[in-house]
This record gives C-alpha cells, sequence and structure tokens, in this order.
C-alpha cells in the first residue's frame, strides 16, 4: 500500500510538472509578456534571493550544486538499472519516477530562474537597431575602422601586466552605470571564477553563467587579450540577457569608450575577429585582404590565444561544444554556436546608427 502511495506522489507531481510546463510555453511564446513580466519585473526581484544566499561568498557555488545535481541524477539512474537487472520491476519503477520527478522539477526551477530570458524581446528591436538590411560594403567599412582601431591601441598596451581581478571590480562598476541598456538588471551584478580553472579550460570555456545560483564566472587562466570582455559578456548573462550574440553586442558597446586602453582593446580584438570571420563566410579572398590589415602585435595575439586553447582541445571540449551547441538551439537560438558571430549584425548596425545620428 505505502509503494502505491508512494508512486500515486509521483505521478501527481510529473502531471503538475507538464502541467506548469505547458503553461511556461504558452507564457513564453509571447515576447511582450516575458519582457515586461518576467525580464524586467519578476526577474530583477527574484535575483535578491541568490545574492542574499550565494553572492557574498567569494567561491562558485553553482559549481557544487551542478556537481550534486549530476551525482543525485546519476545515483538514481543506475539504482533504478541495477533494480531492473535483479528483476525488482516495481522498485525501478519507482526510482525510474523519482529521476523523471527530479528532472522536472530542476527543468522548470531552470527556466523560472532565469532562462526565460531568452524569450525577452531582442535587444535589437528594443534600440531600432536594422540589423536586417546589412550590405557587404556597410561590413567592409566598420570591419577596417574596428582593425585600425585594434592595431592603434595595441601599439603601446602592456597587455601581459594587465591585473584581472582588478578588472573584475572595473567591469563590474560599467555594468552597472546607467546607460541606453535600460533592460538589464543590476540586482546582482558580481564576478566569480571557478573552482577549477585548468578543468573550464579542458571544456573550451572562457566563462560561463550559472542559472542555478545567478552566478556569473569568467575563466581566471584564459588568456588576457579577450579577458575584459568575457566578465562584461557573463555579467549581461547575468543581468537577464540570454541570446550569446546580445552579451557579446553589450561588452563590445561598454567597453569600447572605456578610458582604460585594455578594455578598448578587448571590445575593439572581438568585434574585428567576429567581424573576419562572418567575411570569411562570404568571401575568403576580402577575408584574407582584411586580415592582412592586422597589425604584427594584432596578429600574435590571436595566434598566441589560438595556441592556449589547443592545449586543451580534445573530446572534452569536443562533447562540451556538441552539448552547448543543442543546448542554445533547444533554447530560441536556431543557430546553435554560430549564434556567437551573430554580434557582427548588431556590431554593424550600431556604427550605422551612430553615423546617420552624427
Amino acid at each position: 500500500m505505502a509503494k502505491t502511495k508512494s508512486n500515486s506522489t509521483y505521478y501527481k507531481w510529473i502531471g503538475i510538472c507538464i502541467l506548469l510546463i505547458i503553461g511556461l510555453q504558452f507564457f513564453q511564446s509571447n515576447s511582450e509578456w516575458v519582457e515586461s513580466i518576467y525580464s524586467r519585473g519578476i526577474y530583477p526581484i527574484y535575483c535578491y534571493i541568490p545574492k542574499i544566499l550565494f553572492g557574498w561568498l567569494p567561491f562558485s557555488i553553482g559549481d557544487l550544486i551542478y556537481a550534486c545535481l549530476f551525482i543525485g541524477l546519476a545515483w538514481i539512474l543506475i539504482k533504478a538499472i541495477v533494480l531492473l537487472f535483479k528483476k525488482e520491476f516495481s522498485r525501478a519503477v519507482r526510482q525510474l519516477l523519482r529521476f523523471v520527478a527530479v528532472l522536472l522539477t530542476v527543468y522548470l526551477f531552470f527556466y523560472n530562474a532565469w532562462a526565460l530570458n531568452y524569450f525577452r524581446i531582442p535587444i535589437s528591436k528594443q534600440l531600432d537597431i536594422k540589423v536586417d538590411t546589412i550590405l557587404l560594403k556597410d561590413h567592409l567599412a566598420v570591419l577596417d575602422q574596428h582593425i585600425q582601431k585594434a592595431n592603434s591601441i595595441r601599439e603601446n598596451l602592456d597587455l601581459l601586466n594587465q591585473n584581472k581581478r582588478a578588472a573584475d571590480e572595473q567591469v563590474q562598476k560599467i555594468m552597472k552605470e546607467d546607460s541606453l541598456f535600460s533592460m538589464l538588471s543590476k540586482t546582482q551584478v558580481k564576478i566569480k571564477t571557478p573552482f577549477v580553472g585548468p578543468l573550464a579550460s579542458y571544456f573550451g570555456v572562457s566563462g560561463y553563467f550559472n542559472p542555478f545560483s545567478n552566478e556569473a564566472h569568467v575563466n581566471g587562466e584564459m588568456p588576457q587579450t579577450s579577458y575584459p570582455f568575457t566578465v562584461a559578456h557573463e555579467l549581461s548573462h547575468q543581468m537577464g540577457i540570454g541570446f550569446e550574440d546580445e552579451c557579446n553586442f553589450i561588452a563590445f558597446v561598454k567597453l569600447k569608450d572605456n578610458k582604460d586602453p585594455w578594455f578598448q582593446y578587448s571590445a575593439y580584438y572581438e568585434s574585428s575577429t567576429y567581424l573576419l570571420r562572418t567575411l570569411y563566410l562570404v568571401d575568403t579572398t576580402l577575408f584574407e585582404e582584411y586580415k592582412a590589415k592586422l597589425s604584427p602585435k594584432v596578429v600574435a595575439d590571436i595566434k598566441a590565444d589560438q595556441e592556449y586553447w589547443k592545449q586543451y582541445t580534445g573530446w572534452i571540449s569536443d562533447v562540451s561544444g556538441l552539448f552547448y551547441n543543442q543546448y542554445l538551439k533547444h533554447n530560441n537560438q536556431a543557430e546553435g554556436m554560430a549564434r556567437y558571430g551573430m554580434v557582427s549584425r548588431l556590431i554593424i548596425a550600431w556604427e550605422q546608427k551612430n553615423r546617420q545620428s552624427d
């Protein structure tokens, strides 16, 4: 009798979760609802909870949460499989029901705690940036300008002696400053580092956001070149931005005019490389022509970055990339990992808009 009652409880909770997920699907189908009710209403208020619980800690609680979730779910599933082999089917069914119930609960929490931000109104619409009318000549004009900026800033920049911890504090202040990005939640703006930086590198990760603890992380082991940009990118996630290209765009705009040459260079280094990658997909001859305009120091930085990540390339980073690619596709980013590169559209349209208003 107790077993039946236990199974009944799981069935009821799974049914409730499925109904709630259907409700979420309906809610997220309307970006205006998500923007006004969730992203600008509920999310900034909710963020006080993880801020109070975890924000003050100098280390990452989110990494522990990930580990506990993975171990817990794996343990339940292994127990179910073992019971099936033992032909204890009633106990195996109960373990499988528990597994599904926990998985659906985690899924619901993930979306309610942060992931609904994937379905808010795109920044291009909020800022009235025309991303659908990008011409090749506009792309080349912006790319040429950004390469010149990157070359000029890099010439007198002592990149190796920059302080990453000081950069964390400074970028946090920059992200909190009032600007045209009124859609950003400023409840919690704090960057942390993973427990094990090299492990993040093996996963091919320069930074990541943990929605379960609302913690933004940057890999302290990564090269100096893109470090400030990565911090700003991950803080954008923490501040309620889901799309990868939009986080890149916010990082670029926030850093490009900063008084710190390192921050400026990080912005223009990233924009130049993204614009070049996009050009490569359009015209390889033009790509080689504009790539040749990069100064020897910028080229050396690109090679150093590639060498750093190359030493960690392997099956772990491949599996991680495949998983994250599918994750992005599931969360309103059909382009997958290619979504990062779509920042080119935003940057070009933004520069065009500014030129027209000058």
